[in-house]
């Protein structure tokens, strides 16, 4: 007889499942959680929809660190990779079974970060394939959903100012971190703006940004300053357990503008249907990314939509509001989030007040 808790169910609220980073924040993840202190820490991010383990070299290993962690009826707790692996088809859709498995295909986060992270850059899916044995690179794409009160909300996103191939090696092996900021210019964002940053980019998010981050499912990086403030990147964390000549290879050499980066990232929403009371808006679709598709929902007045026929990873980015299907509900506040199987006929959405907000994330 299978455990009654793993039954089956449309609607599974997703748990805080924090993880460990070399930098510092976590405060507004904390308020979120109504934690009675909040304060940042070295776990600033919440990974949301996550089947894949976090890579923390350098620090004692947790087991299941970065597996998002999901509630059960009478409060137990499961994984996501438990949840979905006990009845696939329901979670995740016969086509996506058969096409992947029971990997969600996807990684989404929160974070809320204190400082300005380090400089690094992620591999391409083609660079990870040939070099890395891996499917996946790590293209990024960040909705911004806030930024902390007296900080300016600004990205590095491309070199403004790139340097040769050689001049960027002599920068990080000496960690020339005056000329390394001359390469760049700072981007500014806002909330409820969404940017993709592709494969090759070297980036840094700006100190004070809340966002989600949803991302191709690995932990591949290379990180190109070694310290900011406290926080110090340990040798075997730098380089994908390769070295500096081999991660030279992943960047992306142009010169951007901060208005060539502005056109080439930032994506507008586009129209996908409205109603009484409600608008769907495409965020990012399988046109941009091949692995996930995000879409947002703003509701005015309890709105029904189809069911999405694959699991979806629904996050309140605005108000407060209720996911209902089929005599199944949860309630969420900004920054919660929750788990509909791909088996749910149609998704209600119950705006809280005068009207509230979701991104749905599902797999492309």
């Amino acid at each position: 007889m299978s455990d009654p808790v793993l039954q089956p169910r449309l609607l599974a609220p997703v748990l805080p499942t924090r993880v460990r980073r070399n930098y510092r924040g976590g405060r507004l993840l904390d308020e979120i959680e109504g934690r009675p202190h909040p304060a940042d820490s070295d776990r600033p991010e919440s990974w949301i929809a996550s089947t894949t383990a976090a890579v923390n070299a350098g620090m004692a290993p947790i087991a299941g660190e970065g597996l998002t962690r999901v509630g059960l009826p009478g409060g137990g707790e499961t994984t996501l990779p438990a949840l979905l692996a006990s009845a696939p088809e329901f979670y995740l859709g016969s086509a996506h079974v058969t096409a992947r498995g029971t990997q969600l295909g996807f990684l989404a986060k929160l974070l809320d970060s204190a400082i300005r992270l380090h400089v690094q850059a992620h591999p391409t899916a083609d660079f990870a394939r040939r070099l890395l044995g891996s499917p996946y690179g790590k293209l990024e794409v960040y909705y911004v959903l806030g930024v902390r009160s007296g900080m300016a909300g600004q990205f590095r996103l491309g070199f403004q100012h790139a340097p040769e191939r050689a001049e960027w090696r002599r920068i990080i092996a000496e960690q020339d971190i005056a000329a390394m900021d001359r390469c760049f210019e700072p981007v500014a964002v806002r909330p409820g703006e969404t940017w993709i940053v592709p494969g090759g980019m070297p980036h840094a998010i700006g100190e004070g940004v809340l966002m989600v981050e949803i991302m191709e499912p690995s932990d591949w990086v290379v990180r190109c300053e070694f310290k900011r403030g406290d926080a110090v990147v340990p040798p075997e964390a730098r380089f994908m357990g390769r070295d500096l000549e081999f991660c030279l290879d992943v960047f992306d050499y142009r010169s951007c503008t901060v208005e060539e980066v502005r056109r080439r990232c930032e994506l507008a929403p586009v129209p996908m249907g409205s109603g009484p009371g409600w608008a769907l808006d495409r965020v990012v679709g399988a046109d941009r990314t091949r692995c996930f598709a995000v879409d947002r929902v703003r509701a005015s007045r309890p709105s029904v939509l189809p069911g999405r026929g694959q699991a979806a990873i629904l996050i309140q980015t605005g108000g407060r509001g209720e996911i209902a299907v089929k005599g199944e509900s949860l309630a969420l506040a900004t920054g919660q989030c929750c788990l509909v199987a791909a088996a749910a006929p149609q998704i209600e959405f119950r705006p809280g007040g005068d009207s509230a907000q979701w991104l749905i994330c599902s797999p492309a």
